[in-house]
């Protein structure tokens, strides 16, 4: 079974996680305190950061093209990774840009023909 967004994300928290704790524990002291202070993450904070982490990646996507974060979240929900909702969305964007391009063209068309008949 596939794992989700928040569990990869909190998987990859906790393990980066411990990583700077071994690298800390084989630096000298001034660089272990200053890596301990800006690794430091709680584990009952971890859903809250991923929580926030998603939002911002929905908000970024969505403003890079052009919909709006409950679109990306509704499509998310239906797939089963970030990555498949990128694909999705990109697929979506193209092909608004690409009815829009033939509504334009043909109320174009359709202009041109009124003028026309004056």
């Amino acid at each position: 079974m596939s794992t989700s967004f928040e569990e990869h994300l909190t998987k990859a928290l906790l393990q980066s996680s411990k990583d700077s704790c071994r690298a800390c524990s084989t630096s000298s002291s001034t660089s272990e305190s200053s890596a301990t202070h800006t690794s430091i993450l709680h584990e009952a904070d971890i859903d809250h950061f991923a929580e926030i982490g998603f939002d911002v990646l929905v908000g970024t996507l969505a403003n890079q093209l052009g919909f709006q974060g409950d679109i990306v979240k509704t499509v998310y929900g239906h797939l089963t990774s970030y990555e498949q909702t990128v694909q999705v969305m990109e697929l979506m964007q193209e092909a608004a840009e690409e009815c829009a391009v033939a509504e334009i063209l043909s109320k174009n068309k359709e202009n041109s023909y009124e003028e026309s008949d004056y």
